[in-house]
């Protein structure tokens, strides 16, 4: 059995909760008239009684029903923790593993998160809080798979699809904080790496992501989706982290070009730094020379979509087009890497 990876969290899993669970607490907990609760929520009391409704339905899962009953007294307009945004992405990363499944019994205080292999051997990876457990089950990001005594979870489409998402969510918040407390150093000052991705990134630069985000396609969906956009945030969040100048990951041919740069993070004394760099080259590569150019110059670098079509000798409003395919395909590769047995994105 591998060693027993503890996931708690001290804060209420109210912090994750969706907004129909949230507005379910507040009517059968804090008493809220549902008219008053659909008014501060911009909709229709039909729509907030559908969801207290539908959220009342999901407490025949004994697990919701146990986390549910004892949430009186939390604040569940407080901000999504560090603690709890770290618990959920452990928990979806371990259960994104193959054959791997979370347990719970109602004669435990901990659900367990297990993974069996072909010889029908088992073996726990982590444990998690039971209200960050109801929390996954009320996201939809997991659900029960059988079970009678001890009833089995396994994560669905929508966890898979939202762990890049999360797990940036939390790189984010923890590079916003170290960015704070640089910011304290009144002699901190930028190499020129550093001074190239602030004038790419600096204040007031949009991403071409979010402008093509608002845009719709002709059957009226968003031109890019969520998961889109999240694979897109992850890259530049790594980037950004890392070492790199401007130009070291464009015009690149073949793999072996970019060996010294892998050689160069390997020997970074600063992990979080030497990762960041290591998933973005493994991301680079994973697209291929041609597809990693326009992710990088986009998204890294916030090139606008017609200096891009203009750099790489396109055609004017193809580059959106080959954007979103490069995203298709980088969405694609986290999924499937943070799925793998033993690898950590984040």
């Amino acid at each position: 059995m591998s060693e027993l990876q503890h996931v708690q969290s001290p804060v209420s899993f109210a912090t994750l909760l969706p907004d129909a669970a949230r507005r379910y607490l507040a009517h059968t907990t804090d008493g809220r008239p549902i008219r008053d609760i659909a008014r501060e929520a911009g909709c229709h009391a039909s729509t907030v009684l559908r969801q207290v409704r539908k959220t009342e339905s999901m407490r025949d899962d004994p697990l919701v029903d146990k986390a549910l009953s004892v949430t009186e007294g939390d604040d569940v307009d407080s901000p999504c923790s560090d603690a709890v945004l770290d618990a959920a992405a452990t928990a979806l990363r371990d259960l994104c593993k193959p054959g791997a499944m979370m347990l719970y019994t109602v004669d435990v205080s901990q659900p367990a998160i297990v993974q069996t292999t072909g010889e029908g051997d088992a073996c726990v990876l982590s444990t998690l809080t039971l209200a960050i457990a109801a929390a996954l089950v009320m996201r939809g990001w997991i659900a029960q798979d059988g079970g009678t005594g001890v009833k089995r979870y396994k994560v669905t489409p929508d966890g898979r699809a939202s762990l890049p998402a999360l797990v940036a969510t939390r790189d984010r918040r923890a590079s916003r904080d170290m960015e704070s407390v640089l910011d304290d150093f009144s002699d901190h000052k930028p190499d020129r790496r550093s001074r190239d991705r602030t004038q790419a990134n600096g204040p007031g630069s949009e991403s071409p992501l979010m402008a093509l985000a608002r845009r719709r396609g002709s059957d009226g969906q968003p031109f890019l989706s969520s998961e889109h956009l999240a694979a897109g945030d992850r890259l530049q969040e790594d980037f950004a982290i890392s070492d790199f100048a401007k130009t070291d990951l464009l015009g690149w041919e073949t793999p072996d070009s970019l060996n010294p740069l892998y050689a160069r993070a390997n020997a970074t004394e600063d992990h979080r730094r030497k990762d960041a760099t290591l998933r973005t080259l493994d991301a680079v590569r994973d697209l291929g020379p041609g597809l990693s150019d326009v992710v990088v110059r986009c998204c890294c670098l916030r090139e606008g979509l017609e200096a891009t079509e203009k750099r790489m000798g396109w055609s004017a409003r193809s580059g959106k087009v080959v954007l979103r395919i490069a995203l298709q395909r980088l969405s694609l590769f986290y999924a499937t890497t943070l799925s793998k047995e033993g690898v950590l994105i984040g």
